[in-house]
């Protein structure tokens, strides 16, 4: 009965799998206002679970602080106005006073804010300075890097990496999902190398940042796994069908998505 159980799950994570991938590609690949109302969601979608885990009450006072401000942020990024820095102090103000009013954590408050709120910038930004054929490649190295830690922790298995965070994860699968990461970079950024992507003219650069990129992924998926672990939860939500909530789906880019942006930088400006 749990053999089947697990079959079935397995079953529909590919198939909603095949159902999402397309899509994302596609708006990943086409970008315009469709790629920002989607990150959009997908912020206020993690703002949603996250109180749901750190208060058991998704829907509050401080989750539509939260949700405003992570909104009005990203359309200053894509405005390109000069008054970010100011804007994400004032941000935090809100959140803080908004948990005090109601009696919420206001760390947790404010690490939620943070949480949903800087990857999705990352990828609006990452967007701009890059174009979308570089948010594909990221997404790849974190599919990857899922995928093949997969299929490495089922069939190889071994010693845990953090058995208390997250007994599932296995070493083996770490260095199989980052060697499939790196491959899989690498192959797409082939049949992408007439676009002309400054991040992609060197092979041994670009294999070094698939592997990296692809254990930072990792790092964030440990990070989520902490965060349900401390709360006693098992899945951020039960959106997706076979995948859980949002949070399960995006946790890989919470340190990839600012690390690419940042990689970026340092090799355009």
């Amino acid at each position: 009965m749990v053999q089947d159980h697990k079959k079935s799950n397995l079953l529909m994570r590919i198939i909603s799998a095949l159902v999402m991938l397309p899509i994302a590609i596609y708006i990943i690949l086409n970008g315009g206002l469709i790629y920002f109302v989607l990150i959009s969601l997908l912020t206020v979608l993690i703002l949603f679970e996250w109180n749901g885990i750190c208060e058991n009450k998704s829907l509050s006072v401080v989750f539509w602080m939260q949700a405003i401000c992570s909104i009005l942020l990203m359309l200053q990024v894509i405005w390109g106005s000069p008054y970010i820095f100011l804007s994400s102090i004032s941000s935090l103000v809100t959140i803080i006073a908004a948990a005090y009013l109601v009696n919420a954590k206001i760390g947790w408050a404010v690490l939620g804010f943070t949480y949903a709120v800087v990857p999705s910038i990352s990828f609006l930004l990452l967007y701009e300075d890059a174009g979308g054929e570089v948010v594909l490649w990221m997404m790849i190295v974190i599919w990857s890097m899922d995928t093949g830690a997969y299929f490495a922790g089922k069939n190889i298995g071994g010693p845990k990496m953090s058995p208390k965070i997250s007994p599932n994860k296995t070493w083996s699968g770490l260095i199989g999902g980052t060697i499939t990461a790196m491959v899989t970079g690498y192959l797409y950024a082939y049949f992408v190398r007439d676009y002309n992507i400054l991040l992609f003219e060197s092979a041994s650069i670009l294999l070094i940042l698939s592997g990296l990129f692809a254990i930072l992924s990792q790092l964030g998926d440990l990070a989520e796994s902490a965060l349900k672990r401390k709360f006693d939860v098992k899945d951020s939500g039960a959106l997706i069908p076979g995948h859980g909530g949002i949070m399960d789906r995006v946790d890989g880019v919470l340190f990839v998505a600012p690390a690419v942006v940042l990689a970026v930088y340092l090799l355009y400006v």
